[in-house]
């Protein structure tokens, strides 16, 4: 008797399922079309505080939800030994990074570097931080103290590191960050560079900031490639997220 057809006869393998979606990973994040969309769609969207309403274990997390999911996708296949993060917000970016190692294997060593770190956030972090999983250092990121802390935090570490720059978003702030915390880190680490999404905002959006287009994470990261060849841009990356606010801001060290 012959075989009915099947619904998995449809059902592409592996090798083909990868192979297409990293065809549609590619069309999409070259879509200028589908980027301006999302951009409308984020500008409408912050009206309602978009990027504030959500939690990681509890802890409220000021992310939009791709760049949560990519950090994963970054973070399982990195599987760093190391998380240090500028800016802990209320912290929930630190949980998730905290989180994040533990499942994929790794004992939590997270720091986290922010020029003010308020009690809202201590108390949020502190199932964390009382066995250690998150180290907090309340100093400026790219003072000698984060510089000097975050050396002997990393130690003589042969392995990967992930870094997630999220504080001050101003060019000169975020280019002294790449300068100085991300030398330190191993080759093959990878650096998240937030809020790159800035140079993509209206004109003038940001009026009561210290940054907005031409003054942003996104010129500093291009500054910083610019000047050092040590890094270049992770295009495994890149442009993975649609309503994400990393864009063009995900780097690799090579050498």
């Amino acid at each position: 008797m012959e075989k009915s057809a099947s619904y998995s006869n449809d059902i592409p393998d592996d090798s083909e399922f990868s192979h297409t979606r990293s065809f549609w990973r590619t069309a999409m994040g070259n879509s200028q079309e589908l980027r301006d969309k999302a951009i409308e769609l984020t500008v409408t969207s912050n009206e309602f505080q978009y990027g504030y309403q959500w939690e990681w274990c509890g802890v409220p997390i000021i992310r939009h939800p791709d760049d949560i999911v990519l950090q994963q996708e970054i973070m399982w296949s990195l599987k760093p030994s190391h998380v240090i993060e500028t800016g802990v917000a209320r912290g929930g970016s630190l949980a998730l990074s905290s989180s994040l190692m533990q499942i994929a294997g790794h004992q939590s060593k997270v720091l986290g570097l922010d020029i003010q770190i308020l009690p809202h956030a201590i108390e949020a972090l502190k199932p964390w931080t009382l066995d250690g999983r998150i180290e907090l250092l309340e100093s400026d990121s790219t003072s000698s103290i984060a510089i000097n802390a975050t050396k002997d935090f990393l130690g003589n570490i042969q392995t990967q590191a992930l870094l997630v720059l999220d504080s001050n978003h101003s060019h000169e702030h975020v280019l002294n960050e790449l300068q100085t915390l991300a030398s330190l880190l191993p080759v093959g680490s990878i650096v998240i560079v937030a809020d790159t999404i800035v140079e993509e905002m209206p004109e003038v959006y940001y009026p009561n900031r210290p940054w907005g287009r031409g003054n942003n994470p996104l010129t500093a990261v291009k500054k910083f490639l610019n000047l050092n060849s040590d890094f270049q841009l992770d295009l495994r990356w890149t442009r993975r997220s649609l309503m994400g606010e990393c864009r063009d801001g995900i780097l690799i060290k090579v050498k």
